[in-house]
């Protein structure tokens, strides 16, 4: 997939990125260009914020060994948001009214970028958030995504249900404050009845909560054919868990949310859940990315990793083309963006910022690892 010679790889962009100036700018490797990242580097999903900030690390390191951009070696100030839409306002705001940054990655969970996404937009800094809601971008044009939506995400996982596994009737579960879980559930249920499949029941949970035996066992009286839910790693373990407790045989299906080293994989074993690559993806891209990572961290990345490696990469891109570190300028040149070849795949934005050719991989878990079943085209 994505076999166009004239799109540039990761590597030659590396390369060309951390070539000499243009003649106006002397060569000078003097000054920086600040970037502002969050991401959840403590809390309940620091795991996400953890692979993120090195994988945004990563690339800097090799951008600056290249010599930088424009001559400047590019600096990142990470702020850790801790899984809280406020702080993760708060840190928006910081990077750009204290730390004066020409742009930001992240934040990553959806209910986060919804918060910074709005402040990014009035001060005029370019924002890559690396969120799946499909509300975070329309109508702010300096907000743009390192991967697909919802609308993509829910659509594939309803799709492979139906039509690979065969199944008519499905029950979900979903964390009633997270907007991603609840737009996923929402497109995942309204797309398998499209299909003419139809869902037994939707049950919901508070955040937070440790405790889904109730929810469970309602789903469990429908017999349906297949569980969703979507939510985040840390409840998934529970869920999965608590799953099989009560006796729920159906089978598990997933989102992206799912994607941690800190999946409990023994118990989760046989479901199916959306990522946005698979390490056994042969393009050359991905499997540089996936050997530079493990070579520098000692461990393989997961999807938290690409998307904040693609977000970096598409800033970079952005101001080496635009010449410049005024965010209008740099704003233009991500929106024209055009067969960038990411880690992920080559990225080209629609009309609110969103990439629109990045595959969707389906992974099962299977003997205490995840195992590439299929991808899906846009």
């Amino acid at each position: 997939m994505f076999r166009n010679s004239r799109i540039l790889s990761v590597t030659l962009l590396v390369v060309m990125l951390g070539t000499s100036l243009l003649t106006a700018c002397g060569g000078s490797k003097a000054g920086e260009i600040k970037i502002g990242s969050i991401a959840p580097l403590t809390g309940p999903i620091a795991t996400y914020g953890q692979s993120h900030k090195n994988a945004v690390d990563l690339l800097a390191e090799q951008i600056n060994a290249k010599g930088g951009v424009l001559g400047k070696t590019i600096v990142i100030l990470h702020e850790d948001d801790q899984g809280d839409p406020v702080i993760g306002a708060n840190a928006a705001q910081k990077l750009i009214e204290q730390d004066k940054v020409v742009a930001i990655v992240g934040p990553i969970p959806s209910r986060i970028g919804m918060a910074a996404s709005p402040i990014a937009q009035s001060a005029g800094v370019p924002m890559v958030v690396t969120g799946t809601n499909p509300d975070i971008t329309p109508g702010k044009s300096f907000v743009f995504r390192s991967c697909w939506t919802d609308d993509f995400q829910g659509l594939v996982m309803a799709k492979f249900a139906y039509e690979e596994l065969g199944a008519r009737t499905a029950g979900i579960l979903y964390d009633l404050g997270n907007d991603y879980a609840k737009s996923v559930s929402e497109i995942f249920a309204n797309t398998f009845k499209a299909l003419g499949g139809s869902i037994t029941t939707v049950e919901t949970h508070p955040t937070d909560v440790t405790d889904f035996r109730a929810q469970l066992t309602n789903i469990k009286a429908t017999s349906p054919d297949v569980f969703f839910f979507p939510d985040f790693y840390n409840d998934a373990n529970l869920i999965g868990k608590q799953a099989r407790e009560v006796g729920l045989t159906a089978q598990m299906l997933g989102a992206d949310g799912w994607d941690s080293p800190d999946l409990d994989l023994a118990t989760l074993d046989g479901a199916y859940y959306t990522s946005h690559f698979s390490k056994e993806d042969p393009r050359a891209e991905t499997r540089a990315f996936v050997s530079d990572f493990a070579a520098k961290y000692g461990s393989e990345p997961d999807l938290l990793a690409i998307m904040g490696y693609d977000a970096l990469l598409i800033v970079l891109d952005a101001i080496k083309r635009a010449d410049s570190t005024e965010g209008a300028k740099i704003r233009d040149a991500m929106a024209a963006t055009a067969g960038l070849a990411g880690a992920q795949g080559n990225i080209s934005f629609d009309e609110n910022g969103d990439p629109r050719t990045l595959p969707a991989a389906i992974l099962q878990i299977k003997g205490g690892t995840t195992t590439y079943v299929m991808s899906f085209e846009p």
